[in-house]
């Protein structure tokens, strides 16, 4: 958590604290360009997307009670920060597996897994891999929260409510993808 602000959402870049992240929303889906669904010569559906275009569209936006707005001056659309969302990413283990490779990077502390009854189980890991300590006996949850490289795709919004003395902005980004 940032200093000063109630919100679970980390980015320096947006430097929130006192009176801001008060009530944010955060969403993330993949990419439009993630999927290309066309159908073959008998109506089978494929996907021809490279795997490379897995990525995740994220949009952040204050809610009610928002005093201050975040260092929004300097994110112009093509500018890339690091954000560590507030949603959590989920996962699954089938019975009888023991590991899982997530899809992004967590952030360290935010892995969980629990059961089907939400109860605890004992896990490690180590980069992307999560390995729990005995193969799983029923399917198994896993919840992080990822770190994410993202790029500024549309100018964000900020507006005042002067009686209310209320702020209220969003900003759309898109994760960065591979190597230029």
């Amino acid at each position: 958590m940032t200093t000063g602000s109630p919100t679970a959402l980390i980015s320096t870049d947006l430097a929130l604290g006192w009176q801001s992240g008060m009530d944010l929303s955060c969403s993330i889906e993949p990419i439009s360009a993630s999927g290309d669904i066309a159908r073959t010569w008998n109506g089978r559906a494929v996907n021809l997307a490279m795997p490379e275009f897995r990525l995740f569209s994220v949009r952040i936006s204050s809610g009610q009670g928002e005093v201050r707005s975040p260092a929004l001056s300097q994110l112009w659309p093509g500018t890339v920060f690091a954000l560590v969302p507030t949603n959590e990413l989920g996962d699954a283990l089938a019975v009888g597996t023991q590991s899982r490779t997530l899809v992004r990077d967590p952030h360290p502390g935010s892995v969980r897994c629990v059961d089907a009854a939400f109860e605890p189980v004992e896990f490690s890991v180590v980069g992307r891999v999560v390995t729990l300590s005995a193969p799983a006996t029923t399917p198994v949850r896993i919840y992080y929260r990822p770190v994410l490289t993202l790029m500024v795709i549309a100018p964000w919004q900020e507006s005042f409510r002067e009686a209310a003395a209320e702020v209220s902005w969003s900003l759309e980004c898109e994760e960065l993808g591979g190597e230029a």
